[in-house]
């Protein structure tokens, strides 16, 4: 069983701000072609419960990535914000 620990966080500009409560210390890597076009390289990333708290999901834009997969952005400066 891994650890878990609490992480914050925000977009460059500040519009968006995310808190995960319970987030697993172990992180995964992705690098396919939607991954690498997405970050310019491969994703690593943590899975996060249902505890993260979003202030600012006004500020959020949605992409529909793919028929399974969805990717969250600032829409005022653009920072990735999530993959789910």
């Amino acid at each position: 069983m891994s650890a878990s620990i609490e992480a914050k966080g925000s977009c460059l500009c500040g519009a968006v701000t995310m808190q995960a409560q319970s987030m697993d210390t172990e992180v995964g890597a992705c690098h396919c072609s939607t991954c690498r076009k997405w970050t310019g390289g491969p994703v690593f990333a943590v899975d996060c419960t249902s505890d993260v708290s979003i202030s600012g999901e006004e500020n959020i834009t949605i992409f529909d990535s793919s028929e399974w997969a969805e990717r969250g952005f600032c829409s005022k400066c653009g920072t990735h914000l999530f993959y789910r």
